[in-house]
């Protein structure tokens, strides 16, 4: 083969290519406009959310590892329950103090932050929903 024909090959390969890749992301930004379209959306956003939720779709009632599947599932709860004579917080301390200790639990280790409301006592509780209320 000569050096033109094998150029021409060339530049035959890589134009097709090129024109794969340009269709590809025209797709990508078609679908991304469109995934944009429901996310910024109320109202499609709501009625994308409640078909996925409600839609019901067909199951092959002989596929058996289908069926295996949701028979396997057993619900588990890891989270540590609270002792019945544990003491719920301190009545007498500081309520300000108590949200600042929230705050830099948050920073620190946000997953486990459950662990401090739970032993937070009322008064900051009720200090905290009268300043939203307030505000």
């Amino acid at each position: 083969m000569e050096a033109p024909a094998i150029l021409n090959q060339y530049s035959v390969t890589l134009e097709d290519a090129l024109i794969s890749q340009n269709e590809t992301l025209e797709q990508i930004q078609l679908r991304s406009a469109a995934m944009e379209q429901i996310l910024t959306d109320p109202d499609q956003l709501a009625d994308y959310t409640d078909r996925f939720f409600t839609e019901v779709y067909p199951v092959d009632v002989d596929d058996s590892a289908a069926v295996q599947t949701v028979n396997s599932y057993e619900q588990q709860y890891n989270m540590p329950a609270v002792p019945a004579g544990a003491p719920t917080g301190a009545p007498n301390a500081n309520p300000e103090g108590q949200w600042q200790q929230f705050g830099a639990v948050m920073n620190r280790n946000p997953e486990h932050a459950w662990r401090y409301l739970s032993n937070m006592s009322p008064d900051a509780f009720r200090q905290k929903l009268l300043v939203m209320d307030n505000a």
